[in-house]
Parts: structure tokens; sequence; C-alpha cells
């Protein structure tokens, strides 16, 4: 159930010129939180800004109540919210669908499953996140990790460059094998993501989660589409509300009887199985 809650932030950081890692204090909202989920944030004191920002939920730690976001600053608001330093934030949440990380998993060997992001026959899991795409992939992977399973996963991270690589390290730090892909080539494969995903399907074809830029995903999707892979997909819409009212946020998507029709993104999504979504 999501709250709003005003808090203090406990930390701030600049992990990457234009990035920030903020964590404050939210005990309620560390329990409820799931990954894929985001928060709905205040990014100034009156009316200006006045829409809030919605930012995925990045890192959780439920026994402390703490909860991080990362974000990039593309804007006004998150150039506010950026220079918020240690004072206080007005945060509603968790809000819209998360990955159904528990229901895959119980799946995972079940190719026969009819779960709603479907499994593979290995139960092997392939995790892709493309540019600020990984943020809400860190907390998803800290909940793999949780449950023994970073052994079968997967990680592949893309950046424009090697020093926009954010959590490379921390995923690492957490028992998973890392492949990560440049742009400019200065970090590992030359190219975008996706050129390492279309080698992993051929390696482990298992489940596959993402997160990115609507390119990056487009392509994801055709090459699960083409290798019969199943996956879900964290879509990058705007949000006025947050709450399903203004539909800003809509997202077309096939249905049940392949029909093309419109999902809200902050409360269907963001996290839609990769075959629903049109592109």
């Amino acid at each position: 159930m999501s709250q709003l809650v005003r808090t203090r932030i406990t930390s701030r950081e600049e992990p990457a010129p234009g990035f920030c890692l903020i964590e404050f204090y939210a005990p309620s909202l560390a329990r409820a939180a799931q990954p894929g989920q985001f928060v709905h944030i205040r990014c100034g004191e009156g009316s200006d800004p006045l829409l809030r920002r919605p930012i995925s939920i990045h890192a959780v730690n439920r026994r402390d109540g703490l909860v991080r976001i990362l974000f990039q600053v593309v804007g006004r608001g998150t150039a506010l919210l950026a220079r918020s330093g240690e004072g206080m934030i007005d945060v509603m949440g968790p809000l819209g669908r998360g990955f159904s990380r528990g229901q895959a998993c119980r799946n995972c060997n079940n190719s026969s499953g009819n779960a709603p992001a479907g499994t593979g026959n290995t139960g092997d899991i392939i995790v892709v996140g493309g540019g600020i795409g990984v943020a809400p992939l860190h907390f998803l992977l800290q909940e793999i990790a949780g449950s023994g399973e970073s052994g079968r996963t997967t990680v592949l991270l893309g950046a424009r460059s090697a020093g926009q690589l954010l959590i490379r390290e921390a995923v690492e730090k957490m028992g998973f094998v890392v492949h990560v892909a440049t742009d400019d080539g200065t970090a590992g494969h030359h190219g975008p993501v996706t050129g390492l995903l279309a080698n992993a399907l051929r390696r482990h074809p298992g489940f596959v989660y993402a997160c990115g830029p609507a390119p990056m995903l487009k392509t994801v999707c055709a090459l699960l589409a083409e290798a019969g892979v199943p996956g879900e997909v964290s879509v990058e819409e705007r949000m006025a509300c947050g709450v399903g009212a203004c539909l800003s946020c809509a997202c077309r998507v096939r249905d049940a009887g392949g029909r093309e029709t419109y999902r809200r993104a902050c409360v269907d999504g963001p996290v839609f199985p990769a075959g629903e979504v049109v592109w």
C-alpha cells in the first residue's frame, strides 16, 4: 500500500557527474517496497515545480528503514532534488507494479507455467540494464542475491562510457558475474548492451529482466521474441500524478487477445511482460 511521508535525507552522493544518489529514512516504505516500483517525490518546498517526479527505488535496507534512489539530473526538478543536501524530503510510494520475481522464480524450471513473466527450461536469469535504467535493477539484484540465486544470474550493464557504469562494483560485490558494454568502447563490449544480450540468449536461454531507454527495450523485446525467451521490461514514461488519474503515462500494449490497447505505466506498470509492449 502506498503512503505519503515527509522524512529526512540521511545521505547524498554523486556517483558520476550528472547523477545523484540519495538515501532517506522511511521504515514503512522500505518494508513495503518491491523491486521495480517507484516513488513520487516533491522536488521543491512550494508549488514550483508543481508536479512530483517519479524515481525508481534503487535499494532498500529494511532492517534500518532506509530507501535509496539513484537518478540523473536532466531538468529543473531533478536539479533541485540533487541540491537538497541532508534536509527533508516529501515522498509518496511505493507505487506501480514491480517485477514479478517471486512468481517467476517459483516457475523457472517449468516451461509450461503460465506466470505473467513466463520462464525458460534452464532457470537461468539474465538482468540487462542501460544508462540510468540500471537504477531499479540494483534493488532486483539485491533480492536475487538474498535468495541465493546469484550463481545462475548473468548481469549485463550498458552505458555511454566507463565512467557511467554506475552499479558495476556494487553488483560484483553481491557475487554476480557482470558483463559491460559502452558506446565509446572505454569498457567491455564496444557498442550497445543489446549486443551482449544477443550472445547471452544463445548461451543461457532463461528469463530476462530489463530496464533502460525505449530504443534499447525495443531491441530487447525483439531479441526475446526471436529467441522465444520470456521476460519483463520496465518502461520509462512521463508520470504526472503517479496514481493512474491523469493518463499522461499511457503505454501501448497488446491484451490477451492480441488487440492493441493502452495501459497506465504508473499503476499497470512500469513493469510489463516483454511480449505485451507495442513499440
